[in-house]
Formats: C-alpha cells, structure tokens, sequence
C-alpha cells in the first residue's frame, strides 16, 4: 500500500513539473513574439536639403543718442521763466531759460561806476604828471644855469617820479575796473540760459527737465537734457569668442520690439581696445541713421551680423544630429532594408533650424525623430506615406 502511494506522489510530481516546464516554454515564446514584433523602431525622416546658409551674429543692447548735454546754471538764482519742455525742438543758441537777475543788474551798476571813478583818477593823475613834467623841466633849466640847488633838483626829480607811479597805478586801476566790469556782464549773461552746442545739426530736442519755475537753482544744478537723436547709437557687449570677428565699418542689423516689422541698418563705428576683467566682454557702438526718429534712446534692440554666407549647400534638420561615441553624425535611412546607418558628419554654418553638412556628401532621408533610441544599423519602421509622400509629423518635422 505504501508502493502505491509513493507511486502515485511521484506521478503527479512528474505531471506538475511537465505542466510547470511547458507554461515556461510558452511565456518564452510569447516573449520572443513580442521581441520580434518591436526589433523596427518607428521614426520620421526629413529628405536632405539644399540651402543658402549663414553664419549670423547677434547681440543684444540698447539705444543712446549721439549727442547729448546737459544744461546747468554757472551762478545761482531762482529760476523765473522755463520757456520750453520736454519734447521740445530747440535750435542751436536759444533761450531756453531765466533766472532772477536783480542783483547781478546791482553788480553791474556798481562795477560802471567803479570804472567811471578809476578813469576820472587817471585824468587827474594824468594832470598831475603833466604838472610835474613841467616843474622838473623849469627846476632843470635853471639848475644847468646855476640858478637851483643840487637838493632842489633831487626833489623835483622825486616828485615827478612819483607823479609817474601814481599816473600808472591810475591806469592798473581802469583795467581792474574794465575786468570787474567785464566779470559783471558775464554773471548777469548768466542768468540768461541757452542752448548751445558744436557740430551736428542745428536742431535738437529737449529730453529731459529737472526743475519747474520758481526753483531756487545753486550753481550745476540741471534743468534740461538736450539731445541729438537724428543718429542713435546701439551700445552692445561682445564677448571673446565674438571679438575677433568683427570689426569696424562693419554693416549690422537692428531689430527693436516696438517695430517688429521694421529692419534698420546701421555701421559698427567704435570697438574697445580691451576686454573687461569681469565679465571677459568688450564694448561696441553702432550708429545707426534715424531720420524718421523713430528709434528712441533707451530702447532694448538686437543686433545681428553676417560673418558668411554659404550658397546651395546641403543642409539637415539640426535636431536630426546626434552624437555617437564622440561624434557628430545623422542616421541615415536605407529604403530598400529599412535600417538606419549612422553617419559622421562634419558640421558647418546653423542656421534657422538647419545645420549644413560640410562632410561627406549627403544625400536621402535622415531620421528626425526616433534617433535617440537608434544605434547603426537598427532596424525602422516609417509612417505610412499621405499625399506627396511624407507624413504629417514629418513634414511637421521640417518646419521645425
């Protein structure tokens, strides 16, 4: 009884490992199914193109006027009359501004007067030495005649020399009088503010104002920035990669936000000599023409240079490019097997989304979706074809 029991057990263990083995065989098998099934890897391909490229430069920045000046008083005094505003065209030596002028009226009359007493003093001085020019020339007559004493003759000579000092500190004293005068005037021209500049054009305009009528203005205290916005200035940041290539006289693009639509050219006039420290940049000026006035100082504007163009060159979506042990390289789809090849290429100008293949000759569809997961020779699987033959991804593809 005991045989049959074991003979039993032994049998159904010999059932259950059989039935174990082949549930294995059969999940091995749907694996390998499964495998097989996704060996073709799907990805969108993007015919190579031919295309003019180039190789661009931008910066970022923004505007100055060329010319620029602020206007300040030379003496102090309230400010009683502000005769133009912001905005405002002015022409070269207006008016623009007054200041109180009582007291530098009171300084004037003053300083005449100064200079009409200084010149009745050298009238009388000049008397006086005509005086003792004649006593000297009758002491000395009648001291050659033996008719005067050697003492005599000392004291008109003293007299008459000292008729001379006073004759000439008389005449010191008109030209200090003249220059108090002349300081006087040109306080008192002071108080009489204008615009005044050198070069350029004849007009400018008034952009800014710090003060109203009635301040009580010192000496430099701003009241207007005139400026000269018929040429703007575009002030940029070029950092060393860039600073070799370009130069001065160079033509430039301007694009600004607030005339998207717009396109100003404009010449790189100044390079500095030296990078900063801090931040290893250099600083560039172009200047750029403005006859409508559109473009306002202070605006943000990007800059764009050409360095090369390169014409009808073969070109490949850059985000088709992939590295591969160190290399730069497109996988290349073979129609007729459908594997993907991967190609190492030598990369040239990018350019609005493009990249150009300098190296080797390329030619056929490149995979621009789906690469990251290819290796050489990878088995793929194409979308079905609509239309003139791409897929809408693909064509989606190559507007990117």
């Amino acid at each position: 009884m005991k045989k049959i029991v074991w003979l039993v057990l032994i049998v159904l263990a010999i059932l259950i490992a059989w039935r174990v083995f082949a549930q294995i065989r059969k999940n091995r098998s749907a694996g390998s199914e499964s495998v097989r099934s996704q060996a073709a890897i799907p990805v969108e391909t993007v015919t190579v193109q031919h295309k003019t490229m180039r190789d661009l430069g931008q910066f970022s920045g923004s505007l100055k006027p060329i010319s620029s000046f602020t206007l300040a008083p030379k003496v102090a005094g309230r400010l009683i009359r502000l005769l133009v505003n912001i905005g405002d065209r002015v022409v070269n030596g207006q008016l623009v501004a007054v200041l109180e002028d009582e007291v530098y009226q009171q300084q004037l009359e003053q300083a005449n007067a100064a200079l009409a007493v200084a010149t009745a003093q050298v009238e009388q001085t000049r008397l006086a030495l005509k005086a003792a020019e004649a006593n000297w020339t009758a002491i000395k007559t009648l001291f050659e005649q033996n008719y005067s004493t050697q003492s005599e003759m000392d004291k008109t000579d003293a007299d008459l020399a000292a008729a001379r000092a006073r004759y000439d500190i008389a005449l010191a004293d008109v030209q200090k009088a003249q220059s108090q005068l002349r300081t006087a005037e040109i306080q008192l021209s002071y108080t009489q503010i204008r615009a005044v500049w050198n070069g350029g054009g004849n007009t400018r305009l008034v952009g800014e104002r710090f003060v109203d009528e009635g301040n009580l203005l010192s000496v430099n205290t701003p009241i207007l920035t005139i400026i000269d916005n018929s040429v703007v200035t575009a002030q940029i940041d070029v950092i060393e990669r860039e600073y070799t290539r370009i130069g001065i006289g160079q033509p430039v693009e301007v694009f600004t936000d607030a005339y998207p639509d717009e396109v100003f050219t404009g010449t790189l006039v100044r390079l500095a000599p030296l990078l900063q420290d801090s931040s290893r940049q250099a600083r560039a000026e172009i200047d750029i023409p403005n006859p409508r006035g559109l473009l306002k100082p202070g605006m943000f504007v990007r800059v764009q240079t050409q360095y090369a163009i390169h014409q009808d060159v073969p070109v490949v979506p850059s985000q088709s490019i992939v590295k591969r042990e160190g290399r730069d390289g497109v996988f290349l789809v073979e129609q007729e097997t459908q594997t993907a090849r991967f190609i190492p290429i030598t990369v040239g100008i990018t350019d609005g989304g493009y990249t150009e293949v300098v190296e080797p000759q390329l030619s056929g569809d490149v995979v621009v979706l789906g690469q990251d997961r290819l290796q050489d020779g990878s088995q793929v699987k194409l979308p079905e074809k609509t239309g003139a033959g791409e897929s809408p991804k693909a064509r989606a593809g190559v507007k990117q």
